[in-house]
């Protein structure tokens, strides 16, 4: 859940979802994972529905605020910002993806980082920045690791697969199906573009 927290705190904070009941985001996300995830059945309910699960989340985050709303007004009466916070929710849905994407991206490229440097073979990651990230030829980048062109194009293929596999196993633990994990990506690469 640790991919999650992050990008629903800013999600709460930028929506007002957090404002709407007097506490910060942070208390909002914690309470919520604490409520929800403390029940094995909230879980086998997002297996049942076929969502991906950070849509789950930001669904159950709404819910988890109109409960503490609602239990709040039973205690003390607490002015309601409703309408305010619905105007932004749709400009910071897309907020959220876009912070998810990055989580996700961030996860993946860790993941192997530690991977390569696990097996003696940090130099590839590098490699594989300059080529695709710097944007420099096979050949330069065969020169600075002391290899043939050939040789850096091999371990730049070997490390986009190795970054592939990372973010196909993020999506699949989030709720994607196999078959869908291709139009995932793209649409991921559409939200970082920011269309």
């Amino acid at each position: 859940m640790a991919a999650y927290r992050r990008p629903l705190e800013q999600y709460c904070s930028a929506t007002g979802l957090s404002r709407s009941v007097a506490m910060e985001a942070g208390e909002v996300v914690s309470g919520f994972f604490a409520s929800r995830l403390a029940s094995i059945e909230y879980l086998a309910a997002w297996g049942r529905s076929g969502m991906a699960l950070r849509n789950w989340l930001r669904n159950g985050i709404h819910l988890h605020v109109h409960e503490l709303r609602r239990a709040r007004k039973r205690d003390v009466r607490v002015e309601s910002n409703t309408d305010a916070v619905e105007a932004t929710v749709e400009d910071e849905t897309v907020r959220f993806e876009r912070l998810w994407v990055l989580a996700l991206l961030d996860g993946a490229v860790n993941k192997v980082v530690r991977d390569l440097e696990a097996r003696g073979r940090a130099a590839e990651w590098r490699m594989f920045w300059q080529h695709h990230i710097e944007e420099q030829t096979h050949e330069t980048v065969g020169r600075t690791f002391d290899c043939s062109a050939a040789e850096s194009a091999q371990c730049c293929f070997r490390v986009r697969g190795m970054l592939r596999d990372a973010i196909a196993a993020t999506l699949c633990a989030d709720g994607v199906r196999d078959e869908a994990i291709l139009a995932e990506i793209l649409g991921m690469q559409e939200v970082l573009r920011g269309r």
